[in-house]
């Protein structure tokens, strides 16, 4: 597949970038229309069929893998589509925080990764908490629909929302007819696999906790000149707190400053950034969050920020013994 970026640039949105959470879809489609959400579309071939499908619709497709958002910008500039949008990052997060209360009709959801083993249930996109997320952003009657081929994974689906209580199921389906299929569920079909599809509608909505704070990423003053030594030290410092953690994983000169390589987690929900580290003039040094890659606004990322000034601060005082 040949990259195509005016694609990309076409159709995915840098929601990282933004300066208002939940994002303002109709600002960014430029106009108002039914709102829905395909969460992990793969390649793509279902969400640009959709598109045709719902041309008075705005659709939106949530996918992990860059290669798979580069692969259906390209077919849906191909098809010429102009009310599909792309976002990468994790839809057990993002579908919860990009996507205000009760603004989807609908949110699809086709053969997600099961993660079977007991340890991976951390990693699945179907939980408890997927189904009160699904509660917020659905309108009262929007649907939920997903599709799979593991028989355990719709069945334990089904147990968690029919037990939510705000959702009205219909009978779990063994292979249902469908207007349209994917050429992997073709093939997987050919193979002798089943499929199961699983429909939910909403009764009544509800609300849920969000990560992505309204305040923008700060910046953080000490009042004496950074060194060497209390920079250096820094790499492989973890900061933990309820609910947030973070670890420093390198620091290096950077255009007369330095920077650091963060990784944070609000609960499982991880990024990758830097901080940058600047001495200035006046004797002062600033800790800031670097605005390429830019990080959500979380509350693991501002811990951080305060973390790291915290441990220059008690690195830089006097007499401070930094092989500690």
């Amino acid at each position: 597949m040949r990259f195509r970026p005016s694609a990309l640039f076409r159709y995915g949105i840098p929601a990282h970038e933004s300066e208002r959470f939940p994002l303002d879809w109709e600002r960014l489609f430029g106009r108002r229309a039914p709102l829905a959400v395909e969460v992990g579309f793969g390649g793509g071939e279902y969400l640009a069929w959709w598109a045709g499908q719902r041309p008075d619709w705005n659709l939106v497709g949530l996918e992990r893998p860059p290669e798979c958002v580069a692969r259906a910008a390209r077919l849906l500039e191909r098809s010429g589509a102009d009310h599909v949008r792309l976002v990468r990052g994790d839809a057990r997060y993002l579908l919860r925080e990009l996507f205000a209360a009760a603004s989807l009709e609908r949110v699809l959801m086709q053969f997600p990764m099961p993660w079977p083993k007991e340890k991976q249930a951390k990693h699945r996109v179907s939980s408890p908490d997927f189904a009160a997320t699904l509660a917020m952003v659905l309108r009262p009657g929007g649907c939920f629909e997903l599709v799979t081929d593991q028989d355990w994974y719709a069945t334990e689906s089904h147990d968690f929302l029919s037990g939510d209580g705000r959702f009205e199921l219909s009978a779990l389906e063994r292979e249902p007819e469908r207007e349209f299929r994917t050429r992997y569920e073709q093939k997987w079909l050919e193979q002798g696999r089943s499929i199961y599809r699983l429909r939910a509608r909403l009764l009544e909505g509800g609300a849920t906790r969000r990560i992505i704070q309204e305040e923008p990423l700060h910046c953080t003053h000490l009042d004496s000149t950074l060194t060497e030594a209390a920079v250096a030290a820094l790499a492989g410092r973890r900061f933990t707190a309820p609910g947030v953690v973070a670890e420093v994983k390198e620091s290096f000169r950077a255009e007369g400053s330095w920077l650091l390589k963060v990784v944070s987690a609000d609960d499982a929900f991880s990024q990758i950034f830097y901080l940058r580290l600047v001495s200035k003039p006046d004797g002062s040094s600033l800790v800031k969050v670097e605005p390429q890659p830019r990080p959500y606004p979380t509350a693991a990322v501002r811990f951080v920020v305060e973390s790291v000034a915290a441990a220059l601060r008690d690195s830089l005082a006097p007499g401070a013994d930094l092989s500690a």
